[in-house]
């Protein structure tokens, strides 16, 4: 998680201030929000935005952070519902999927700038890859355990799919002038991604 410069004792008040901010980068994304509106519309002034977070973008990778620690709980959720380790991988890709759509609204910047968000986002993304990873490392493992998928490494097998979910996203968004998809461009990356979950899907069933 994006270190937050003042806890205050407030939970209270820093989630109100998450949630106030998940909702403007919601509808105007990173580029189009600044920190004296998400304090307009809590009501607070720009100083005590500043308490808490040194700049917007501290704030933004706060956001995302929280949206991925909702999307890695969703993940665990969806795989206690499921007993069969495929349904598990599928679910695991249509929840990523919902999330990094998340992303793209919250965001919504101009790749022009992208060198210098990546710097800031690099630890956030880092951590995001790691869980993901764990996750699917896990799921691989328990299929093979019982059957269901060959005998393989499955630590490895799991990062694999991670890049290569990673590579196919990156594919649609590197020579746009804003990080965003619109409707068609995703649904296009949603077919794709599913064509490969199921192309690996087969490759490791036994």
């Amino acid at each position: 998680m994006v270190q937050v410069k003042h806890t205050g004792g407030n939970t209270e008040k820093l989630n109100r201030i998450t949630e106030a901010a998940q909702r403007r980068f919601g509808v105007y994304g990173l580029e189009k929000t600044s920190m004296r509106e998400i304090a307009s519309d809590l009501g607070i002034s720009k100083a005590s935005l500043y308490y808490y977070f040194p700049d917007k973008e501290h704030l933004y990778i706060h956001v995302v952070d929280k949206e991925h620690d909702e999307f890695i709980k969703n993940l665990r959720r969806n795989m206690e519902q499921s007993e069969f380790p495929d349904q598990m991988i599928r679910n695991f890709v249509k929840t990523r999927m919902e999330l990094f759509r998340t992303f793209l609204n919250l965001s919504r910047f101009k790749m022009s700038n992208i060198r210098e968000f990546k710097s800031l986002m690099n630890d956030s993304w880092i951590r995001s890859k790691t869980k993901e990873i764990q996750i699917m490392s896990d799921v691989l493992k328990q299929g093979m355990e019982n059957g269901s998928f060959k005998e393989d490494h499955p630590d490895e097998l799991a990062e694999l799919f991670i890049d290569i979910l990673r590579g196919l996203r990156t594919t649609f968004i590197k020579n746009k002038e804003y990080f965003f998809l619109d409707d068609e461009e995703y649904a296009v990356l949603v077919e794709k991604t599913n064509r490969f979950t199921e192309v690996f899907i087969r490759g490791i069933q036994k």
